[in-house]
């Protein structure tokens, strides 16, 4: 175990850190979002298109970063189909579906306690 200038130990740092690696996968704008727009789908696949359009201004490059990645990390499939025009759908994996719950209580807690953080912050800046 490290120990910092605190003397606070910690089992892993920087990128082997599980909740790094976790929370690299989802801290940004449009991930939760991609996820969350995936999981309830529930077993139906989702087009690109049908994937952008439920989240509106989301660019065709971001979206495809972001699936990309999540391809890579083992959380959603790709299936193209040789068809003309080409089709592409994506699906949560059972990892990806794994994160439903946490996503859900994230969800939970913003909407419990989303009103009490924007006060502190307007009081903060006053």
């Amino acid at each position: 175990m490290k120990k910092n200038e605190n003397n606070i130990k910690f089992r892993h740092s920087g990128e082997t850190c599980p909740a790094f690696l976790a929370l690299s996968l989802i801290a940004n704008k449009w991930s939760v979002k991609i996820l969350y727009a995936l999981s309830h789908a529930g077993e139906k696949p989702l087009r690109f298109g049908e994937i952008q359009k439920l989240l509106g201004n989301i660019t065709q490059r971001e979206l495809s970063k972001h699936l990309r990645e999540f391809e890579r990390s083992g959380l959603v499939t790709r299936k193209a189909y040789p068809e003309v025009p080409p089709r592409v759908e994506y699906s949560l994996t059972k990892l990806g579906h794994s994160l439903r719950y946490p996503m859900d209580a994230l969800s939970d807690w913003s909407q419990q306690y989303g009103a009490d953080i924007l006060a502190h912050r307007k009081k903060f800046e006053d």
